[in-house]
């Protein structure tokens, strides 16, 4: 017990007197607060349980403020699949070529020059549906723009050859169906919520709406005379030059700045490669909270898409590949050969060629600005408001085309009327690509965004390979009326509004096939 340091202490021990200037016991120290709990000082008794976070996540995010700064901030997300828009704007160019936006054609051409780069594209989306997540996606962009590069340089250095155009594209087709479907599931996991509809639209319907505008600007302003000689530049060569150009920069571009899914490196659980990834994707490129805010919600949309099946997936997503199928077909419709054969017989008809190049001009302005407009304004007007609108007018002016067309009379109206009609179909399917790169369940995503362009691309096929009556041609905008009708209904009804949504949340929205809310 001697040694015990907690026995009491012996008999006749005393604690030593306090020593002055020193505190007494259970006195408070001079010059500091005397210890008081919040419950002594808080009106009314204690204070309330502080309140409990939120049982279930945010599905909608709201964006800092600042226009600059956030866009800035953001940049990276762009950067990183900027690249692949090089190659839709060359896509574009081979769609207006192929609808009619051609100068004259000095060699015998069939329907199968002008199919070639659709068949392409349906053979290329193929290819990467059955390459899904197998390779990586910079990968698939590198060899896509070397295919639009040789395409390019095919039609640069060749002249009237029939059978090098056919091939040229050919592989500007397969290199388009390449990289569509990885592209657009890849945007929609690497953009923040609040930045997801501008990126997504930039990124497609934009980059393929200006290489159909560049296509018609050259075609257009280009001077041709009644006698070409053999080695003379024309404009199919411009267009051969052009390609190249987007093929190279494209190739360059993609390998230094194309940054892979962060969801795909969660799923193959490299998560430190995931946090990385989720850094470069913002300027400046550190670490910070929204980067584990960004984590975190990758692993709940990775966590919930785990949980079903191949069969789940595929039943959650036919519902929603209905939707935007339909859609994507109507896209095709709007800018069809039909509708350039029709509105080139209108400018004859009422002015004659002295001012067809600037009607023509004209037409791929308005489509243009139609679909430019509301991708800048995708996060402040929503998805669902732009498209049921620009289907509802554009569903209207299509029916006034019909009932206007008369090859026998006076068409001015007919092609103003179809102008018209064009802004607002760019305006009515400027949000399917934000769609798109959200709606699919993530097992199955980059397989039905492959389909859905399938989809589309064999409409413009089956209407390429039609011939024109043009004496009946109005029946054409009468079915495209009756059928834009059906499709704003079907919108009013079943899309949804995903504006600044996690793809969680927007996932869950398309879950629903009823969905009123705008």
């Amino acid at each position: 017990m001697q040694n015990d340091k907690f026995a009491p202490p012996p008999m006749g021990f005393y604690p030593p007197p306090a020593q002055p200037g020193y505190p007494q016991p259970g006195y408070p120290q001079p010059g500091h607060p005397q210890h008081i709990t919040p419950a002594e000082t808080y009106p009314g008794g204690a204070p309330p349980p502080p309140p409990m976070p939120p049982r279930d996540p945010p599905t909608r995010v709201d964006p800092p403020t600042g226009c600059y700064q956030r866009n800035q901030k953001n940049k990276p997300q762009s950067n990183a699949v900027g690249s692949a828009g090089l190659i839709f704007i060359s896509g574009g160019m081979n769609i207006a070529w192929a609808i009619g936006f051609r100068g004259p054609i000095y060699y015998h051409s069939t329907k199968h020059n002008y199919i070639a780069w659709f068949i392409g594209a349906i053979i290329g989306a193929l290819v990467t549906i059955a390459l899904t997540n197998k390779v990586a996606k910079k990968y698939v962009l590198q060899f896509s723009s070397v295919l639009v590069t040789i395409g390019g340089l095919v039609i640069a250095c060749t002249h009237n050859n029939g059978a090098g155009t056919t091939a040229a594209c050919y592989l500007d087709g397969i290199a388009n169906g390449l990289v569509f479907a990885p592209f657009m599931a890849l945007v929609g996991e690497i953009s923040v919520p609040y930045m997801r509809g501008l990126t997504s639209a930039s990124l497609e319907q934009l980059c393929f709406g200006s290489g159909i505008f560049l296509q018609i600007i050259y075609v257009s302003s280009w001077s041709y005379s009644s006698y070409t000689s053999y080695n003379e530049f024309t404009s199919e060569n411009m267009k051969g030059v052009l390609s190249t150009i987007y093929g190279v920069l494209a190739l360059i571009l993609g390998s230094l700045m194309t940054i892979e899914s962060p969801v795909l490196m969660l799923a193959n659980n490299d998560e430190q490669a995931a946090i990385d990834a989720l850094r470069r994707l913002q300027k400046p490129a550190v670490l910070t909270e929204e980067t584990y805010e960004l984590l975190a919600e990758h692993k709940r949309y990775l966590a919930y898409n785990k949980d079903m099946s191949m069969g789940e997936s595929i039943s959650k997503a036919m519902p929603t590949f209905i939707r935007l199928a339909y859609l994507r077909v109507l896209n095709a419709m709007s800018i069809s050969s039909f509708v350039v054969i029709t509105y080139s017989i209108a400018i004859i008809m009422s002015n004659g060629l002295s001012m067809a190049n600037s009607w023509y001009l004209g037409f791929g302005l308005l489509r243009w600005l139609g679909t430019l407009i509301p991708s800048f304004s995708m996060e402040s007007l929503g998805r669902k408001k732009p498209a049921v609108f620009g289907l509802l007018v554009s569903c209207g002016l299509a029916f006034a085309v019909g009932s206007q067309y008369n090859v026998y009379s006076y068409m001015s109206q007919v092609g103003i009327l179809i102008m018209i009609f064009e802004f607002f179909a760019g305006v009515a399917f400027s949000s399917n690509s934000a769609y798109l790169a959200e709606a699919y369940p993530m097992g199955v995503k980059q397989h039905f965004i492959g389909f859905t362009f399938i989809t589309e691309i064999f409409v413009f096929l089956i209407i390429s390979v039609c011939d024109v009556n043009l004496v009946y041609a109005y029946n054409y905008f009468y079915i495209m009326g009756a059928m834009y009708l059906a499709g704003f209904i079907l919108g009013v009804l079943t899309l949804p509004e995903t504006r600044r949504m996690t793809l969680l949340g927007a996932q869950e929205q398309f879950s629903k096939f009823v969905n009123f809310r705008f």
